[in-house]
């Protein structure tokens, strides 16, 4: 039993490991474009043109810098803790659990600082027209993706987490704090991944032709339905058996989780993006599909990362509890 928890404990480790690295990447990636859109100042000035506008360009796009190095502190403090929980004999010592509370304060951080972009995702679709973003942009697909996805997950998240950081500092009851860590879960799945992707793909069945967008014909590609339905259906299937499976223990009507459902929904969730990784490959990536889907679902994704609860999950549920 001992051996079988350890080996639970590295795989965490490494899923930690991997949010942290992910974290870094983006770090770079958005400093890189951060520096690009300052030091050509006066270029973008000339295209953006209304001082309002630049204003909120300026705060959306580097708010992207924001976001990702909120992350990467919070990805310092999550993998700090996860090495004191293995150095103190897997204990929730004080210093694992002060470790824990500033990566959940960074992590709520990383989308209140995606407010600006809520902002420009509901105004730029009502002066698409005269407003220059990005060439051509559509405005439904910046409504969708900035304005509807990001407003509900700065919405739902960070008060979820904050309330889960208030749970673990007052030293509330070992089941109160699952109990909250469950409402998070399930608050993921539903905001982060389900809506969030769903309203991608839906803004990709909008004709785009500057983009190659086809509009809703896309789905009679077999390789794009089975992403489609993999996304706007399969995401949610997940999400709703998270929902039943963790709602017992919301109402506290249940006192026990059961590891192997909890590995089952883990791996069905990693699976889920080892599949659209490869869908995503096999359509020739970015360049063979120019389309919003395709550049959201891996060249703009922040949570590849949880690719590695495929292996977590997998061990979760050879447990026999």
């Amino acid at each position: 039993m001992a051996a079988r928890m350890e080996k639970i404990i590295l795989l965490v480790l490494v899923v930690v490991l991997a949010y942290f690295v992910w974290a870094l990447y983006w770090i770079y990636q958005s400093f890189m474009w951060g520096y690009e859109i300052t030091s050509k100042f006066t270029f973008y000035v000339g295209l953006l043109k209304e001082s309002w506008w630049i204003v909120l360009f300026y705060s959306s796009e580097l708010g992207g810098v924001v976001c990702t190095s909120l992350r990467f502190i919070g990805g310092i403090f999550a993998l700090y803790s996860a090495f004191l929980f293995l150095k103190d004999e897997q204990s929730f010592t004080p210093r694992v659990k002060r470790n824990v509370c500033r990566a959940l304060v960074f992590e709520a951080g990383y989308y209140l600082a995606l407010i600006p972009s809520v902002v420009l995702g509901f105004v730029h679709p009502l002066f698409a027209e005269k407003l220059w973003y990005f060439d051509s942009t559509l405005g439904i697909p910046v409504l969708l993706v900035s304005g509807v996805a990001c407003l509900f997950m700065v919405a739902i998240i960070p008060p979820n987490l904050f309330w889960l950081r208030s749970k673990i500092v007052r030293e509330a009851i070992r089941e109160e704090v699952i109990r909250q860590v469950c409402i998070v879960g399930v608050s993921y799945l539903f905001v982060v991944f389900w809506l969030n992707y769903s309203l991608s793909w839906i803004a990709t069945t909008v004709p785009w032709t500057e983009r190659a967008q086809p509009g809703i014909s896309i789905l009679f590609e077999p390789i794009s339905l089975v992403s489609f339905m993999a996304t706007v259906f399969g995401l949610l299937v997940l999400a709703l058996s998270a929902l039943f499976y963790s709602l017992p223990y919301i109402r506290r009507k249940s006192v026990s989780l059961s590891l192997k459902r909890l590995g089952f929904i883990m791996a069905a969730f990693g699976g889920y993006f080892i599949l659209v990784i490869a869908l995503y490959l096999i359509a020739g990536g970015y360049a063979g599909r120019p389309t919003v889907w395709h550049e959201m679902v891996v060249p703009h994704n922040p949570d590849l990362w949880c690719v590695t609860f495929f292996p977590l999950g997998l061990r979760l549920m050879s447990n026999k509890s």
